[in-house]
């Protein structure tokens, strides 16, 4: 089911037959190294409880980290937002093959409209490790404003966060 596009890209809800997607996604080495967790379990099992947990997501609150693919259907990697400390966390991984092209500033950009239009009660955050540039600069390049640096998942990561500009009278 699509749930959200932008001019390239289609972002859709999860499905079980997802699965080979999602593991070649997080199981790319290259991917992985965006992860505070280098000891993060990275099985098809582990992948298919984090597939079911993406799906409970976006059944409980209408948004979770979501299949990102082309407008032609060719699976990118996934973009979304989850819930985190009652605030909305901004998150994607990008196949390594789509990687450098806009491909997640285009996505993130069109994430923040998204959240912006209907969780105008949420705030909006992001964080990615100190050094994972290339995150970092998405971010900002969406908005973003850093915060600073807070351990997360036992690492240190840039924590950002999306300053609401005030409605126009």
């Amino acid at each position: 089911m699509e749930m959200l596009t932008s001019s390239r890209l289609r972002f859709d809800a999860w499905q079980a037959a997802d699965l080979p997607l999602l593991h070649a996604l997080h199981s790319d080495p290259a991917v992985q190294a965006g992860y505070a967790a280098a000891s993060e379990s990275w099985t098809l099992a582990a992948i298919a409880a984090r597939l079911r947990a993406h799906m409970l997501e976006q059944e409980a609150h209408g948004h979770t980290k979501w299949k990102l693919s082309l407008r032609d259907g060719t699976f990118v990697g996934r973009a979304g937002w989850s819930p985190w400390e009652n605030q909305l966390e901004i998150g994607y991984a990008i196949q390594p093959a789509f990687q450098r092209r806009g491909i997640a500033q285009e996505a993130a950009a069109a994430l923040i409209e998204w959240a912006v239009r209907h969780h105008a009660d949420k705030r909006l955050v992001g964080f990615a490790l100190v050094r994972n540039t290339a995150s970092r600069r998405v971010l900002e390049a969406v908005g973003m404003r850093f915060v600073d640096e807070r351990m997360i998942a036992g690492a240190l990561n840039a924590y950002f966060q999306y300053d609401r500009r005030p409605e126009a009278s």
